[in-house]
């Protein structure tokens, strides 16, 4: 049976200081300085550790923080904001120093494994005893108040800790793994074309209205009723470079006749706002906002090679825009650009070579939501005493 034990009898714990804002993006220091970015960034690549930061503490920073610093070992997450009810925690290797927006907690008691603390603070959702006004919180007495379930043994929490580090380190390489294969895409264009935004390879060039349709999308009346709820894909910005196959809304025929629509393979190019220049393929026939402007190549241009000439080409079109509050490219201006044209068989050589390498990232990401799958029940085992009963005895609704 695993007894339930209050953190505060079990642990440390305190939140960091402020940065000054005058030492922002300081990389000079020996010591990190953690932020809620950094946290966020390290656990979406799936580490659970986190060695790296923005910014950095010198002897300067140190005397004006004048804070206490956090040993190795440290689990850190944020205690404000919408990030902290996305769970994600993470483990200090070196001393550092945290934002005043995380708590750092530690075991300081031989009963409980640090690892195995976190782990449990990993499937806890905070979410269940957070402050739900404007914005979410929670202080130090709410985590203290956390109860822990402890196996009897230390030998039983190691067993634990070493089943999910197992788990874990799976997904750490899987999602390392695509992040390598997607990197050979965009590398194996720059080999084969070279950089067409300045066209090293000296390509005949055309404007983008002579290689393709332009279309700008747009989005049918909400007054109107049957216009959304279908399955025709209605794209917006935040869909673009996702890497999921679903999207937020879709319309119906009738709908779809009341915006615009575009063939499967398509380039999608968001040309209004923040997200100027994010690219993306239809992937079936689809309907899409005023925000993007969608290319239906021409039998001189490969799909695929469009697409990923528009990748590479971003920081051109994002240069075309208006510099206003809200950046604006037109489609006048768009189909207006001058893009270099490589020959149809080099194109068609390059699209089957990233094809190839995409249904390999596609396979890889089956195996990732797999392994993430298994962790996650994995987790949800490890603190009733199901996952080591079988070793160890005792009761699993202990």
């Amino acid at each position: 049976m695993f007894e339930k034990i209050k953190l505060k009898n079990l642990v440390d714990l305190r939140a960091g200081i402020g940065f000054p804002n005058k030492y922002q993006g300081n990389k000079n220091g020996n010591i990190p300085f953690y932020k809620v970015g950094d946290i966020s960034r390290e656990f979406q690549k799936g580490n659970f550790y986190i060695d790296d930061a923005d910014n950095y503490v010198t002897d300067e920073i140190l005397t004006d923080l004048k804070g206490k610093l956090f040993e190795e070992g440290t689990i850190i997450f944020a205690k404000v904001g919408e990030a902290l009810k996305l769970n994600r925690r993470i483990i200090l290797t070196k001393k550092a120093m945290i934002d005043n927006n995380i708590f750092g907690i530690k075991s300081n008691n031989s009963r409980l494994n640090n690892k195995y603390l976190f782990y449990f603070l990993l499937q806890y959702d905070l979410g269940n005893i957070c402050k739900t006004g404007a914005v979410p919180s929670v202080n130090q007495s709410d985590i203290y108040s956390i109860s822990i379930p402890l196996p009897s043994t230390s030998e039983e929490q190691q067993e634990i800790v070493d089943v999910l580090d197992a788990a874990s380190e799976i997904i750490r390489l899987r999602t390392a793994c695509i992040e390598s294969a997607q990197s050979l895409i965009p590398a194996l264009f720059l080999e084969m074309f070279g950089d067409m935004t300045k066209n090293t390879n000296n390509y005949e060039l055309f404007k983008i209205k002579d290689l393709g349709k332009v279309t700008t999308g747009s989005t049918p009346s909400s007054k109107k009723e049957n216009m959304f709820g279908g399955t025709i894909p209605f794209i917006t910005p935040a869909d673009l470079e996702s890497g999921q196959d679903e999207y937020g809304r879709y319309v119906t025929q009738e709908g779809a006749q009341n915006s615009r629509i575009v063939r499967a393979g398509s380039s999608l190019v968001c040309c209004i706002g923040a997200t100027i220049g994010k690219v993306d393929k239809a992937i079936v026939d689809s309907c899409f906002n005023q925000q993007i402007n969608a290319i239906e190549w021409n039998e001189g241009i490969n799909d695929i090679f469009g697409l990923y000439l528009f990748r590479q080409i971003a920081p051109l079109i994002r240069n075309k825009a208006s510099h206003t509050t809200l950046p604006i490219l037109n489609k006048g201006n768009f189909e207006n650009i001058i893009i270099p044209k490589p020959p149809k068989p080099k194109q068609d050589l390059f699209a089957e070579k990233a094809q190839e390498i995409e249904a390999y990232i596609k396979s890889q990401q089956a195996e990732l939501d797999n392994a993430k799958a298994m962790f996650q029940s994995l987790l949800h085992h490890s603190f009733t005493g199901e996952l080591t009963r079988h070793k160890f005895g005792g009761d699993a609704n202990g």
